[in-house]
């Protein structure tokens, strides 16, 4: 499993004309925030940890859009940890269009709120 440091993240959108203060900094990846579905709000801030360590990882890949969906009710982990088994599906920008992946994934939230990863 690959721990990944959760981070706040909001979506970027243009809405107006474009000017070059609009146009994301090339040094920095942008974070593109997945979109959830089939998901309770009982089980929203375990998912919503889960989607901003998806978020963080798939930044620097250059990703259009995120999905994700639960496959299973959340689960209880060992300590207080929470289990979600989400299905994940990233749009890719790439040059010659776009590159779609997915996988399904369990995500761990710790009970001190550390998010690890792992493919399934």
């Amino acid at each position: 499993m690959h721990t990944i440091r959760v981070l706040s993240a909001a979506m970027l959108f243009l809405t107006g004309p474009v000017c070059a203060a609009d146009l994301p900094q090339m040094d920095q990846p942008q974070l593109v925030m997945p979109v959830s579905h089939g998901v309770s709000l009982a089980e929203r801030p375990t998912v919503n940890r889960c989607n901003a360590a998806i978020a963080e990882w798939a930044a620097q890949y250059n990703p259009v859009a995120i999905e994700t969906s639960l496959t299973e009710p959340l689960r209880r982990g060992p300590g207080g940890a929470r289990v979600a088994t989400l299905f994940v599906k990233i749009d890719y920008l790439r040059a010659g269009g776009i590159e779609p992946r997915s996988a399904t994934i369990a995500c761990t939230v710790a009970a001190n709120g550390q998010v690890s990863v792992g493919l399934l």
